[in-house]
């Protein structure tokens, strides 16, 4: 049975994007080599024990599976996002439930939410604390 601190799950959406953007990257990158690929050279002879695929052809493919691999991660991505967003109902107090939404489903910075909440800094950092600490005893984070 895996336990799950309440900030590892709340976590999981920023960890998930994360990896998303690291896939996205990749996927990119193989992208631009199989552009960058030169065709091979008609001097080139043919031998039956060589790979005659073209190089950029298995670099498209790695993109491809990534591509795959993203869409699925999206899927997740949103269904984790709804998941966090329900769990954080547990709170009673609502600047609390909406410091944790901003943090952890919108993914906002500390000092993007403490604009959008017109607070400062220092008081939205305090709520935070709060509120994960409430968080922490009203969610059972074990499954």
């Amino acid at each position: 049975e895996v336990v799950m601190e309440a900030k590892e799950f709340l976590n999981q959406v920023y960890t998930l994007k994360r990896k998303i953007t690291v896939k996205e990257q990749k996927a990119m990158y193989y992208r631009e080599l199989a552009n960058s690929v030169t065709s091979p050279g008609f001097e080139e002879h043919y031998s039956a024990s060589k790979n005659t695929e073209a190089p950029f052809v298995r670099y498209l493919q790695k993109a491809d599976e990534l591509r795959v691999e993203i869409k699925t991660d999206y899927l997740e991505l949103e269904r984790l996002k709804a998941e966090i967003d329900k769990a954080i109902e547990v709170l009673t107090d609502e600047t609390e439930a909406m410091v944790l939404r901003y943090r952890y489903v919108i993914l906002l910075s500390m000092k993007d939410i403490a604009k959008k909440m017109h607070y400062t800094l220092r008081w939205t950092q305090m709520i935070h604390v709060k509120a994960l600490t409430h968080f922490e005893i009203l969610h059972p984070t074990s499954p």
